[in-house]
């Protein structure tokens, strides 16, 4: 009558292939492989987390992070000088699991100073309300609580916290682009919001 291995008095190893390592050992491989899968596992769904959570893919990143968002608005030579312009910002919109594109972001003041450009936010700094280019387009205003701003963006009159927020512009190949940023309401200072 064979004996079963692991029966009393009988090696566990007793019934294996000759020259198979003991079961402790193959129990050990065992533990090993899973482990080894399992962090790859982790590492195959942690470097692509790792990489949305930074926002690296250029130029779709949040600005509160202080990363640039550069948004092309429009053609330099569209642009007379000394004459400021309302601009749409049309750009990715970007939330915790969805990329949108072509949303409407905003908008901003532009106003070309021979070559250079300077761009300030249409969004007032009191409470968010849409800043209008006065009718003698040498001053801005607020219709809802009636801030005034100078073209410079300087406050003149009015409940605004601060001047109309600036925001750095560049050329490239004869486009304007503005690296597009948002500011919270009813502070004196820039208080970046993401988004």
């Amino acid at each position: 009558m064979p004996h079963e291995p692991g029966a009393p008095g009988v090696p566990a190893s007793a019934g294996a292939p000759i020259g198979a390592p003991p079961p402790e050992e193959r129990r050990g491989a065992l533990k090993a492989l899973v482990a080894i899968g399992g962090l790859a596992y982790a590492g195959a769904l942690a470097a692509p987390a790792a990489s949305f959570l930074s926002g690296s893919a250029a130029g779709n990143a949040g600005s509160a992070s202080g990363r640039e968002r550069w948004v092309r608005v429009g053609r330099l030579a569209d642009l007379p000088p000394d004459e400021p312009r309302r601009l749409k910002v049309v750009g990715e919109e970007r939330d915790a699991f969805t990329v949108a594109k072509d949303q409407m972001l905003g908008a901003i003041w532009v106003i070309r100073e021979g070559e250079k450009i300077r761009a300030m936010s249409a969004t007032c700094p009191h409470l968010g309300c849409g800043i209008e280019l006065n009718d003698d387009k040498k001053s801005f205003n607020c219709p809802c609580h009636a801030s005034r701003f100078a073209l410079s963006g300087a406050p003149e009159t009015g409940p605004s916290p601060r001047a109309m927020d600036p925001l750095a512009t560049r050329v490239v190949d004869g486009w304007v682009e503005v690296d597009f940023r948002r500011y919270r309401d009813g502070t004196a200072e820039l208080q970046e919001i993401a988004g």
